[in-house]
């Protein structure tokens, strides 16, 4: 009975992790809280669709087009989001080259048109710790989702105020999760966390974009 009851509690961990980390899924986060900003912070409308149309190009269209050509080159095509994002997750090269390709026009097209310092560093931020994160993981697997997750809740306080910063007590649960269903190990975890760390206070710290 007793092994029965603690098979029953692992069982029933895993599955609340799993559920976790679904819901924090960063590559969909980051989409949501980008375009938040770009509508927050705005001046106008227009402006509004100006910032929605860039980020939902180079964050959301393009690269579910990439993805597609690529699974299917593989022999795995799916129009799965959250197997997209695991195939992501499976090859870092390919998080690297969109990060290159498409991050850096995103990045350059929303400096040129005088978008929000905020969104901007934003966007900045999420470029570096997907460089960093995904050249790690060429050589040593590093969690893109701790890495996500803490640039966006540094990110938020930075553009809707620092009380914001009560996001970071979920870092710990979601570190559990992803221990949990033995995605990471600590020490992945805790580099995730500080490749994001450094890279989003690097980016506002440097101020380059505003």
């Amino acid at each position: 009975i007793e092994g029965r009851t603690l098979e029953h509690q692992v069982t029933r961990s895993t599955y609340v992790a799993r559920i976790i980390s679904k819901f924090t899924n960063p590559t969909i986060l980051s989409v949501i809280t980008l375009l938040l900003i770009a509508f927050t912070k705005s001046n106008n409308m227009s402006e509004s669709v100006k910032w929605f149309a860039i980020l939902l190009l180079f964050f959301v269209f393009i690269p579910v087009v990439y993805l597609l050509v690529r699974t299917s080159w593989s022999g795995n095509q799916t129009k799965s989001v959250i197997e997209l994002t695991k195939f992501l997750k499976r090859h870092p090269a390919d998080i690297l080259i969109m990060a290159l390709l498409l991050g850096l026009p995103c990045l350059i097209t929303l400096w040129f048109l005088k978008a929000p310092a905020v969104l901007i560093s934003a966007v900045a931020a999420l470029l570096a710790g997907s460089i960093v994160t995904s050249s790690f993981n060429l050589f040593y697997r590093v969690s893109f989702h701790l890495t996500g997750i803490t640039i966006l809740i540094i990110m938020a306080a930075q553009a809707w105020g620092q009380t914001y910063l009560f996001l970071l007590v979920t870092i710990p649960l979601i570190s559990w999760a992803k221990f949990q269903i033995r995605d990471h190990t600590i020490p992945q975890i805790i580099i995730g966390i500080m490749v994001a760390v450094a890279v989003s206070l690097g980016t506002l710290q440097l101020g380059i974009f505003n």
